[in-house]
Order: C-alpha cells, then sequence, then structure tokens
C-alpha cells in the first residue's frame, strides 16, 4: 500500500433521532400513520435526501425507532429540513405532507443536551404538532458486544386463549432522554423465549462509556404492532454485564410484580479491525467503470450533449470520469481500470454488433478490457466515443452481475471489487438491478452510482436507500452509494468525501460478516 496516499477518516459522525407529539390527525376515519423526512444541505451543495423513518400505524405521538446518520463538518453551515408525512397505504395514493421544520446542525449541537423542541408547520403556516430532535454526536469505535438473551415465565398478556408475542427492545441514555437504538425479533407465543444474537457497539450502547447505564424493555405484539402491551423493563451497564458477570433480570413492571426474567445467555467482546488495518494488511481495490450511453444523454454532436464531442474543458462524463477516477485510483491496487459501456449500440473496430449492449467493453475485447491510469481511462472515452450509436433503455442488470462475477473469482484474493457507474438516471430495470443488488451484499464488492447531468435521479436514490423497502430479505450489509456529480463537482476534496463516505465501512462490513480479520 502506498504509505502517502490519503486514507479515507472514520470521522466524527452525528445520530439523529425524532419523535412528534400532539400531531394533528389528517385522517376521517381512524389516526394518521406518520413517518419522519430528513433533507440535508451542506454549504455549497445540493439538497440530499437522507430517507424516511418507519411509518407507526395509528399514532399522533409517534417515537420513531429509525434514526437518522450525517456527517458532522464542523466549518460548513448544515441546513436540516425535517418533514412529518401521513402514509397512505391506499393503491396509487400519495402520502400526505403533514408540517416541516427548518433548522441547522450547529442549532442542535449547541442546544443543552443536544436536544430541540420544534413546532411543525402546515403548508398555511398552522401548527400541527412538535417535533423532538436529539443528537448524539461520537466518533466511530471499533469495540462491540455480541449479546444472545432469553426469556424465562414471562407474562402472559394474551389471556386465557394464546401466550404472549414478545420481543425486546434497547436505549440509551442521552441527557434526560431514552433513545431506541435496537429492536430483536418477535417470537410467537412463547413465554420463555430465545432471541437471535446480535452485535452492537460501545459506542451505541453507552456513549462508550462501559458505566453508563442502558435500558431494556420487553413488549408483546398485538395488532399488527399496533398497541403493543408492556411487560417491563431493567437497566443495566457494560461493565455489568462484562466486569461483573451479571446475567438475571427482573423485568419490573408494576410495584410489587414482576413482569418475568430477562437472562443474557451469551456475551462476547468484538474488536472489528477498521478499513485502514485491512489495507495496511495488503487488502487491493478493484476498480471497474461502467458509462451510460443512453439516447437520454443527448446527440453527442451537439453542445448540450453530457457526451458532446466539441467542448472546451471537456463534457460532463469526461469531467465525472476524470474527477472520480483520480479520486478512487489510489486504491486500485495496479492501477489497470476496466471500462464498460451500456444502453449503446457499439461499433468499435473490434467489436461491431447491431442492436444495443448493456454492458460492453470500451477497449472491444472482453479478454482485455483494461486500460492504464487516469489518463488512459479519459483516451479511450474520447476516442470510443464516435464509434457508439446511442440507444437505449438504460439496464444496469448486466454490468452489476458481470461486475459481481468478478467480485466473486477474487473473493480469496484479498480483492475488493468497486464498480463505478456513471448515468444520467433513466434506469429501466429497477427491479433487477435491486435483487442483484442484493446478492451483492454477500460478494466482496461495492457500488458507487454517480448520476451525471441535471435529470431526476429518484431511482438512483431508491437504489442506495435502505433496500429492505424493496427486498423479500433483509440486506446483510448495504452495498451501494449515490452521489450526484454537480452538487461535489466544484470541490475535489468534498468530492473525494462523498465518494468514500460509505466505502470503509462497506469493506469492513463485509469482512465482519464472514469474520475474517486482518493477518498482521
Amino acid at each position: 500500500m502506498d504509505q502517502n496516499k490519503s486514507i479515507p477518516e472514520e470521522r466524527y459522525q452525528l445520530e439523529i433521532f425524532v419523535k412528534a407529539k400532539n400531531l394533528k390527525d389528517m385522517d376521517t376515519f381512524s389516526k394518521s400513520d406518520p413517518f419522519c423526512r430528513l433533507l440535508h444541505t451542506i454549504q455549497g451543495e445540493k439538497e440530499k435526501c437522507e430517507g424516511d423513518t418507519e411509518f407507526l400505524k395509528n399514532n399522533l405521538n409517534p417515537c420513531w425507532e429509525k434514526s437518522f446518520v450525517i456527517d458532522y463538518i464542523f466549518e460548513l453551515n448544515q441546513k436540516l429540513v425535517f418533514q412529518v408525512w401521513d402514509k397512505n397505504q391506499s393503491a396509487g395514493s400519495d402520502d400526505l405532507l403533514m408540517g416541516e421544520i427548518q433548522t441547522t446542525v450547529a442549532d442542535i449541537v449547541g442546544a443543552k443536551d443536544m436536544k430541540c423542541e420544534f413546532e411543525l408547520k402546515g403548508k398555511k403556516g398552522q401548527t400541527v404538532g412538535t417535533l423532538i430532535v436529539n443528537i448524539d454526536k461520537q466518533p466511530e469505535d471499533n469495540q462491540f458486544l455480541q449479546l444472545t438473551w432469553i426469556g424465562k415465565e414471562l407474562m402472559n398478556t394474551d389471556g386465557f386463549f394464546g401466550k404472549s408475542d414478545p420481543f425486546l427492545k434497547f436505549f440509551k441514555k442521552v441527557g434526560d432522554d431514552w433513545l431506541p437504538v435496537h429492536k430483536t425479533e418477535m417470537i410467537k407465543d412463547n413465554l420463555n423465549p430465545e432471541w437471535k444474537s446480535f452485535q452492537i457497539s460501545f459506542r451505541r450502547l453507552s456513549g462508550g462509556k462501559l458505566e453508563q447505564k442502558f435500558k431494556v424493555e420487553c413488549w408483546d405484539v398485538h395488532e399488527k404492532g399496533t398497541n403493543n402491551q408492556y411487560m417491563g423493563h431493567f437497566e443495566t451497564s457494560i461493565h455489568e454485564l462484562i466486569n461483573d458477570n451479571k446475567s438475571e433480570f427482573n423485568l419490573e413492571y408494576q410495584a410489587n410484580k414482576s413482569g418475568g426474567k430477562i437472562i443474557l445467555k451469551e456475551k462476547k467482546v468484538i474488536k472489528r479491525p477498521t478499513f485502514m488495518d485491512f489495507l495496511r494488511d495488503g487488502e487491493q481495490i478493484n476498480l471497474i467503470i461502467g458509462v451510460d450511453y443512453t439516447a437520454q444523454n443527448g446527440n453527442p454532436n451537439f453542445p448540450d450533449s453530457l457526451h458532446a464531442f466539441k467542448t472546451q474543458n471537456g463534457n460532463p462524463y469526461e469531467t465525472a470520469i476524470r474527477a472520480c477516477a483520480q479520486v478512487l485510483l489510489n486504491y486500485d491496487y495496479d492501477k489497470k481500470v476496466a471500462m464498460y459501456g451500456f444502453g449503446a449500440v457499439p461499433h468499435l473496430p473490434n467489436y461491431n454488433v447491431n442492436e444495443t449492449e448493456q454492458c460492453f467493453p470500451l477497449t472491444g475485447d472482453f479478454q482485455k478490457p483494461e486500460v492504464y491510469g487516469l489518463e488512459g481511462l479519459i483516451n479511450l472515452y474520447k476516442q470510443t466515443l464516435p464509434n457508439l450509436q446511442f440507444s437505449g433503455p438504460g439496464c444496469l442488470g448486466e454490468i452489476l452481475n458481470y461486475s459481481k462475477q468478478i467480485a466473486e473469482f477474487n473473493a480469496k484474493k484479498k480483492i475488493y471489487t468497486v464498480l463505478l457507474i456513471l448515468t444520467c438516471g433513466q434506469i429501466h430495470d429497477l427491479h433487477q438491478s435491486t435483487e442483484i443488488i442484493s446478492q451483492c451484499a454477500n460478494v466482496p464488492m461495492s457500488v458507487i452510482l454517480v448520476g451525471v447531468g441535471d435529470f431526476d435521479f429518484k431511482k438512483l436514490e431508491i437504489l442506495d436507500q435502505d433496500q429492505k423497502q424493496l427486498q423479500k430479505e433483509v440486506l446483510t450489509r448495504n452495498v451501494v452509494q449515490f452521489v450526484p456529480f454537480a452538487s461535489f463537482s466544484h470541490s475535489l476534496p468534498i468530492l473525494q468525501r462523498e465518494l468514500l463516505a460509505e466505502l470503509p465501512h462497506q469493506l469492513t462490513d463485509y469482512k465482519s460478516l464472514l469474520g475474517l480479520v486482518p493477518s498482521k
């Protein structure tokens, strides 16, 4: 590894917790089903949606369990817009905006206990409820607890006709508030359950403080997740679990009444290696580039095309290839990069076909698809551009699957594949792409989607967000990141930060999934 190159820092991040109270009911025959959306704007950049919380059915005082995580950039102003929406579960119906507030990261970080309450304002400026925002600012840590919990003789809240369906919720103490940080699965009809083992970081559970108490609540699932029945709680600390070996806890339900016992069956302290640890151990990055040549990019004979032949400082794709490759080539072990096109009919000297292809090597040779270095990539792009007939549709499935096969081939060689796709975002195989991405979670691979131009990148954002909403199975790890190039092209350091924002964690998550550690 080049000792002089920049290593992505495991930097400070903010975890943002939200809850609301006294929301105005937007439904006629029931209560609203609210969820919260966060829009984030860093000074000098375009607004970015950080995602949505889960929606809570029939709830005007929601405490959402899903939190938001953003980078903390002290020197730049960071605007936050929190929107509360009413989920419309009818087919073809739109969600309804209930209200929103605007603030900044600095306002909340500078508040007492990093907690603020805001009046939610509707479209006409009327108050529609209160939003409560807590922020927890901690550096990433690599110490984790692996815990396995069981219940013993739990309270039965289902009467004579059934048994409780219990699950556990874990809360971290921040200031005067208990913030949700983990929830186990529900186990049906079982008063002596054993929940699946899980890992949680010291930081997330107690801010990294061994003596700091955290709280565990036990609940019984009722009516598809609404009106869950409280079964009791207890408080403990990492120190009690690890140093004092405390393992049995009584669920405090009411005065002189217990909800049963929760027992820590197994515990283990795990130190996860960092991205830097793996690079020092010889892990190498294999960069692959995919370029969108669909007709939506415009005719390259015209100056407004994203692939325009004649431009003074390079067209948008050339600019994006140069800037993104300049960052990622630092981590490519041999500086040889394969570049593929999709969405065009290639008429290359040694690869001439008459149909639209969704994965073809710009060299024209699948056996020799690589060129050397940044200038090799730029020259290949320019030389082949006149020999491509822009067509469509634009599909990512083939290039995703092909890159996945390469990553699988290199899995035992300490080589991690990064697929960089540059596209205008008009993707026509979203479902297939999502399915392949779910498979990529189990191979040494990450996908960076770079949006070129000023199109609607909604489909790319969907791929970037939590794919749990699109998948039947929960992904074992996240592998996708979306970067709108125009938002960051003015500053190479900011672009570098965005391109490398998730890659370190994606690589270490893959290693953790397989139980791999550096040999050094």
